[in-house]
Protein backbone atom coordinates (compact mmCIF):
# COMPACT_ATOMS: atom_id res chain seq x y z
CA UNK A 1 0.00 0.00 0.00
CA UNK A 2 1.39 2.95 -0.74
CA UNK A 3 2.01 6.34 1.72
CA UNK A 4 0.21 9.16 1.41
CA UNK A 5 2.42 12.17 0.66
CA UNK A 6 2.13 14.92 3.64
CA UNK A 7 2.16 18.08 2.81
CA UNK A 8 2.54 21.27 5.65
CA UNK A 9 0.21 24.35 4.48
CA UNK A 10 1.90 27.15 3.75
CA UNK A 11 2.18 29.70 6.41
CA UNK A 12 1.51 33.33 5.23
CA UNK A 13 3.45 35.81 7.69
CA UNK A 14 0.88 39.01 8.45
CA UNK A 15 1.70 42.18 10.25
CA UNK A 16 -0.40 45.08 10.85
CA UNK A 17 1.22 48.51 11.32
CA UNK A 18 -0.15 52.17 12.40
CA UNK A 19 2.18 54.20 10.00
CA UNK A 20 0.44 57.51 11.43
CA UNK A 21 0.37 59.24 8.01
CA UNK A 22 3.73 57.96 6.40
CA UNK A 23 4.30 59.66 3.10
CA UNK A 24 8.00 60.38 2.33
CA UNK A 25 10.01 58.42 0.33
CA UNK A 26 12.58 57.47 3.14
CA UNK A 27 9.63 56.20 5.09
CA UNK A 28 8.28 54.06 2.38
CA UNK A 29 11.62 52.47 1.74
CA UNK A 30 11.67 51.65 5.42
CA UNK A 31 8.90 50.20 4.93
CA UNK A 32 9.55 48.57 1.81
CA UNK A 33 12.77 47.16 3.99
CA UNK A 34 11.09 45.70 6.65
CA UNK A 35 7.90 44.18 4.11
CA UNK A 36 10.99 42.22 2.24
CA UNK A 37 13.88 41.91 3.58
CA UNK A 38 13.91 41.60 7.28
CA UNK A 39 10.42 40.67 7.93
CA UNK A 40 9.38 38.79 4.55
CA UNK A 41 5.59 39.75 5.22
CA UNK A 42 3.33 38.90 2.98
CA UNK A 43 0.09 40.73 3.90
CA UNK A 44 0.27 44.14 6.17
CA UNK A 45 -2.62 46.41 7.30
CA UNK A 46 -1.69 49.58 7.71
CA UNK A 47 -3.43 52.00 9.49
CA UNK A 48 -3.59 55.87 9.59
CA UNK A 49 -2.36 56.60 6.47
CA UNK A 50 -2.82 60.22 4.71
CA UNK A 51 -1.74 59.32 1.13
CA UNK A 52 -2.20 56.51 -1.75
CA UNK A 53 1.63 55.75 -1.93
CA UNK A 54 2.23 52.39 -1.61
CA UNK A 55 1.46 51.71 -4.89
CA UNK A 56 5.55 52.50 -5.79
CA UNK A 57 6.22 49.43 -3.69
CA UNK A 58 7.41 46.47 -5.77
CA UNK A 59 5.76 43.38 -5.54
CA UNK A 60 2.81 44.25 -3.27
CA UNK A 61 -0.69 45.27 -4.21
CA UNK A 62 -1.88 47.88 -2.38
CA UNK A 63 -5.72 48.34 -1.72
CA UNK A 64 -6.36 52.30 -0.07
CA UNK A 65 -9.09 53.34 1.53
CA UNK A 66 -8.77 57.45 2.54
CA UNK A 67 -11.97 58.86 4.22
CA UNK A 68 -13.70 62.05 4.67
CA UNK A 69 -10.96 62.96 7.28
CA UNK A 70 -7.18 62.54 5.11
CA UNK A 71 -6.88 59.59 6.94
CA UNK A 72 -7.57 55.96 6.30
CA UNK A 73 -6.53 52.11 5.89
CA UNK A 74 -4.88 49.99 3.28
CA UNK A 75 -4.60 46.54 3.20
CA UNK A 76 -0.91 45.63 0.77
CA UNK A 77 -0.49 42.06 -0.36
CA UNK A 78 2.30 40.39 -2.22
CA UNK A 79 1.57 40.36 -5.86
CA UNK A 80 0.82 36.80 -6.01
CA UNK A 81 -1.73 36.41 -3.33
CA UNK A 82 -5.29 37.62 -4.32
CA UNK A 83 -7.82 39.41 -1.79
CA UNK A 84 -11.58 39.08 -2.64
CA UNK A 85 -14.48 40.64 -1.17
CA UNK A 86 -12.61 44.42 -0.07
CA UNK A 87 -14.99 46.48 1.29
CA UNK A 88 -14.61 49.81 2.78
CA UNK A 89 -15.80 52.13 5.14
CA UNK A 90 -16.72 55.57 3.67
CA UNK A 91 -14.50 57.28 6.92
CA UNK A 92 -11.68 55.83 5.65
CA UNK A 93 -11.25 54.30 9.60
CA UNK A 94 -11.92 50.53 8.06
CA UNK A 95 -11.86 48.11 5.73
CA UNK A 96 -12.00 44.09 4.95
CA UNK A 97 -10.90 41.41 2.34
CA UNK A 98 -11.11 38.04 2.13
CA UNK A 99 -7.82 35.62 1.46
CA UNK A 100 -8.84 31.88 0.85
CA UNK A 101 -11.09 31.07 3.67
CA UNK A 102 -10.02 34.10 5.71
CA UNK A 103 -11.58 37.14 6.57
CA UNK A 104 -9.09 40.47 7.23
CA UNK A 105 -10.80 43.44 8.79
CA UNK A 106 -8.34 46.17 9.30
CA UNK A 107 -9.78 49.12 11.62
Amino acid sequence: MPLKSLTMPHVYKMAALNVNGMAAQPQITMLEDFLKKKQEIDIILLQEITKPVFDDIRGFVAHTNIGTTGRGTAILSRDQLQLTNIVRLPTGRGMAASFQNVTLVNI
